[in-house]
């Protein structure tokens, strides 16, 4: 079905929010079906306050445009409790479809503190309310998910959690309210003073919606999510770049340089830790008619030593995940990047990196394997990792990644490869 979704424009032009639309569901005015509670629901007036795990519904006819409809959740923490969670809504079934949207508190580190968004079973998230500082007791916070086109966007305060839209399966599921996701964690208490369901004729707008040049969003799957571009130009060559958290580093110059040779560059991060998922490498790498495919599965494999994984077994994950790529995108030209050095951690504070690391024995066996899958697939294979072993003082300094220079050079080094083999648009 997700093969299916259209990829429309990412940004919304702002406008006015009509406000004479009415909406489908509203707490105000409708009650909550008795079959669509759990728990203990205090309700007084417009208010309802759960605590202990409680929680109530809106039922899934509320919904009758899954591809565009718009929620909203006005909720206040009673009080905070370590650790916890907050589900604002989950409409989501056993199955990969749907979405979840939660908040969670831990007192320490404040970094764990997260605004959780999860699309088809695909985790995403970002920062947690306050920041380092702890989330305001009875403070209203706003918390809003838009699907437009298919597509979900997350809001907190009519402020993006993340700048990324995500194709959404559809499913008839009501939309739960307190239902946690994991029922192990202890919920927080809250009170709930406002839930509001809008149609399609509701054209929810942020005026706080990010203004970037080159817009980007996430497309999510059973398994992967691929972050896009925003799509002008059918006609455009699309390629595919997958990687480990190298390839976060490089996308910035990669994605920028390639547009300005008129070509769509889509990223996935991916983690293979042990055999490889076939189906979602298929499903992950067919998503668009993708033109060129640059992969790399490296610095996610440093625990396959020798002690724990053969040779043998190493050539076959290699070779599966090469073939799931190409299964998937027959028509594209495949490259294979090596992975890059490991490296030794700063000598002192202020002094360049000046060695390999003790993990660099592992990358050149994986690297040599790598290299005789390809040969028997037939796959170019673009070598950074030679070079970067010139430049150790490129390196961060944390044994695995680098600086800005290096990345340029990944990024320079995988565009003088494949932009031979793309067609001129």
């Amino acid at each position: 079905m997700l093969r299916r979704l259209i990829v429309m424009g990412l940004i919304f032009s702002a406008g006015l929010v009509r406000s004479d639309v009415k909406p489908l569901w509203d707490l105000a005015k409708d009650k909550i079906p008795a079959a669509l509670q759990s728990g203990k629901i205090e309700r007084q007036g417009n208010l309802v306050t759960l605590k202990n795990g409680a929680a109530f519904a809106v039922p899934a006819t509320a919904f009758p445009d899954q591809k565009n409809f718009t929620v909203e959740v006005t909720a206040s923490l009673l009080k905070l409790i370590d650790p916890s969670e907050f589900t604002v809504m989950k409409k989501q079934d056993k199955d990969d479809n749907g979405f979840t949207y939660a908040i969670n508190f831990t007192a320490k580190p404040w970094w764990a503190r997260k605004i959780t968004s999860v699309v088809n079973n695909v985790f995403m998230y970002s920062t947690g309310i306050g920041g380092q500082q702890y989330p305001k007791i009875n403070r209203p916070y706003k918390f809003t998910v838009a699907v437009r086109n298919g597509l979900a966007t997350f809001y907190v305060d009519d402020k993006p959690v993340k700048k990324c839209y995500m194709a959404l399966i559809p499913n008839n599921e009501p939309m739960w309210i307190g239902r946690n996701l994991n029922k192990s964690h202890k919920c927080l208490p809250v009170k709930i003073s406002s839930v509001k369901v809008y149609g399609s004729d509701y054209k929810y707008v942020s005026a706080k919606e990010p203004k970037a040049k080159y817009p980007r969003g996430v497309v999510a799957g059973n398994g992967w999510a691929l972050d896009i571009p925003k799509i002008d130009h059918q006609d455009w060559p699309k390629v595919l770049f997958y990687g480990d958290s190298i390839s976060v580093g490089y996308s910035r110059f990669f994605i920028r340089d390639l547009l300005k040779h008129n070509v769509y560059a889509f990223h996935c991060t991916h983690f293979v830790k042990g055999e490889v998922p076939k189906p979602v490498i298929e499903e992950m790498s067919g998503r668009f008619k993708f033109d060129a495919v640059v992969f790399n599965n490296g610095l996610h494999s440093l625990h396959w030593t020798p002690d724990k994984v053969s040779d043998q077994v190493i050539y076959n994950r290699m070779r599966d995940l090469a073939q799931s790529i190409k299964k998937g995108a027959p028509q594209a030209k495949i490259f294979y990047l090596l992975t890059t050095p490991h490296t030794a951690k700063r000598p002192a504070p202020g002094q360049p990196v000046n060695a390999l690391g003790d993990k660099n024995d592992i990358v050149k066996r994986l690297n040599r394997i790598s290299i005789q899958v390809m040969k028997a697939e037939n796959i170019p294979v673009i070598d950074v990792y030679t070079p970067l072993t010139k430049h150790l003082d490129w390196a961060r300094g944390d044994g695995y990644h680098w600086n800005a220079p290096a990345y340029q050079f990944i990024a320079k080094e995988i565009e003088k490869n494949i932009l031979k083999s793309l067609p001129k648009k």
